[in-house]
């Protein structure tokens, strides 16, 4: 938006579906609105906010909504958590930002009882707080040269723990980015930290839902400023390949394709696509740059986190925020939508979308493809259609929340469901178009900057190495802006976009810790920041990283 924003700028983009948003954007059941009602709305994942996105935030803020208003103000509050577990009802736990210091206290003693109610062995949660006490207290230097190399699960000691305890370990799965046994101790542990703050800080944003369908919302509300802004969008134009010039290190052009194969041509170039997709277009075009280099020659970095929508006759407000069924076996969590959409202008769901029938939808994460179903032998990814996943998704679901005295979830209840369109069926099981990034330990390495080597390419999506550091709406946004910072520099601006680095509540105890902790490690503290090269602090430069 800032390059679109400078009248010096002519941005063209090219987009490969038929409109805007990628896996954020609405996905319509078409013809089901009757009546003046809009069609159900489907999503490849519900949008949620976590109180750490700052970058993300201050983007819609700037995206006119109408009547004064921004897109910030379509955000409500997800003042709630729950945990779903078999056989228990559904517990939970308040997720608000304190005021006070005395509510920030009382905040601690709901999630002490929050914890204990779950029946965890104060042993592990004791020693699961050592550990992460120990990351606290980790250098840099440790951090990316250690913990970088190995598992979270190993980094806390996860088969030290009860069966109960590594249920919940195991739970983070319904972040998928945030895998213990996949992801690198480096990356998530930061990430448990930054949430744990946000949960205590006083003052603090809370984590956030759109009140409305995400297109509805956010997106169409997007597209309509950039084009005011002058922007020129050509859909269903998918990316074929970059070409670089002979003997110069810049690119003379991209290849897409749609309406005939064609080259496209630009003084600057922004790549903004997935990294699979980005690794198939780069090609050879790669070897100009040792981290594009070894992002392609680079082991698998995703899995899968896929959305189902669960139309029901009744409204289920399981609680006001996010739902997380650790005993799922397919790593669920979900969302009750309508108590949160209400707030957009109090009309009830029924008479916003669909025939009137349709009351709630709870939406669905599945996070785990390749384990086998509760009710059925295969791994979700072996199944042979929509319907076979929707099935067992939903008795997991059902199981989760009617352990108590009362079933929150009746079949009854269920008017339709719908699975995410970027998963299709053959006799063999399941494809993925829109599989989702991960981090596995030591893959911060082949992972490319925002700035890479060729003088006219910057990179713009959530593999790019950022302080956010996770698959994430605010990862990406904060690689834009440091590719539009890129090009910025690059034709001799001062304009910067603004970047909001992650917060680190270190005290000033813990970072006497990192200084000693950095003196054990063997390494000087740093008298200057990091190169622009390596521009989140990353402690290996580009040599070690070609």
């Amino acid at each position: 938006m800032e390059v679109a924003a400078h009248p010096g700028f002519e941005v063209h983009v090219y987009e490969a579906s038929t409109g805007l948003g990628g896996k954020a954007r609405s996905q319509l059941e078409k013809s089901t609105g009757t009546d003046g009602r809009g069609d159900l709305p489907g999503e490849h994942g519900f949008r949620f906010f976590p109180a750490f996105y700052q970058n993300v935030i201050d983007t819609i803020r700037r995206i006119p909504a109408g009547a004064g208003r921004t897109v910030a103000d379509n955000l409500v509050r997800a003042d709630e958590m729950a945990m779903a577990e078999v056989g228990r009802a559904p517990s939970l736990l308040p997720r608000r930002g304190p005021r006070t210091l005395v509510e920030a206290l009382a905040t601690a003693r709901l999630a002490w009882r929050f914890y204990s109610g779950l029946g965890i062995d104060p042993a592990d949660l004791a020693r699961f707080c050592a550990r992460m006490l120990a990351f606290h207290c980790a250098c840099e230097e440790r951090r990316y040269g250690v913990f970088e190399e190995i598992s979270f699960w190993d980094f806390v000691q996860g088969d030290r723990y009860g069966e109960r305890f590594q249920r919940f370990l195991d739970a983070s799965r319904f972040m998928v980015a945030m895998d213990a046994r996949r992801g690198s101790a480096r990356t998530i542990g930061v990430k448990v930290l930054e949430m744990a703050w946000d949960f205590a800080r006083v003052g603090g944003p809370g984590d956030r839902v759109l009140d409305g369908p995400t297109n509805e919302r956010w997106i169409d509300l997007w597209e309509a400023h950039l084009r005011n802004l002058g922007v020129v969008f050509h859909f269903g134009r998918p990316l074929v390949g970059l070409e670089a010039h002979p003997t110069a290190n810049r690119l003379t052009g991209a290849r897409v394709a749609g309406a005939g194969d064609s080259l496209v041509t630009a003084d600057h170039y922004i790549l903004a696509v997935p990294v699979e997709k980005a690794r198939a277009c780069l090609g050879s075009t790669a070897e100009r740059d040792p981290l594009l280099r070894r992002l392609v020659r680079a082991p698998e970095m995703t899995s899968w986190m896929v959305g189902a929508q669960f139309y029901l006759r009744r409204e289920i407000p399981v609680c006001a925020g996010h739902v997380a069924y650790p005993d799922a076996p397919w790593a669920l969590s979900s969302v009750s939508q309508a108590q949160l959409w209400r707030r957009a202008g109090g009309r009830p769901f029924a008479e916003r979308y669909g025939n009137g029938e349709v009351c709630d939808i709870l939406s669905v994460d599945i996070c785990e493809w390749h384990r086998p179903g509760r009710y059925i032998s295969k791994r979700a990814a072996q199944c042979t259609s929509a319907e076979e996943v929707l099935r067992e998704v939903w008795r997991q679901i059902k199981d989760g929340l009617n352990g108590g005295r009362a079933p929150i979830l009746r079949d009854e209840d269920l008017v339709r469901s719908r699975l995410d369109s970027g998963i299709t069926f053959g006799p063999h099981g399941a494809q993925n178009s829109t599989p989702l990034l991960v981090h596995p330990p030591g893959s911060w390495r082949d992972r490319p900057e925002a700035t890479t080597a060729i003088e006219n390419l910057v990179l713009a999506a959530d593999y790019v190495r950022t302080t956010t550091d996770l698959a994430t709406m605010e990862g990406a946004n904060e690689a834009a802006r440091l590719a539009a910072n890129a090009i910025f520099a690059r034709e001799g601006l001062e304009l910067r976009a603004a970047v909001f680095r992650a917060k680190d509540d270190a005290g000033s105890l813990v970072s006497l810790a990192r200084q000693i902790d950095r003196w054990r490690f063997g390494r000087k503290p740093r008298s200057a920041p990091p190169s622009d090269r390596v521009s989140v602090g990353a402690p290996i430069d580009i040599s070690e990283a070609a």
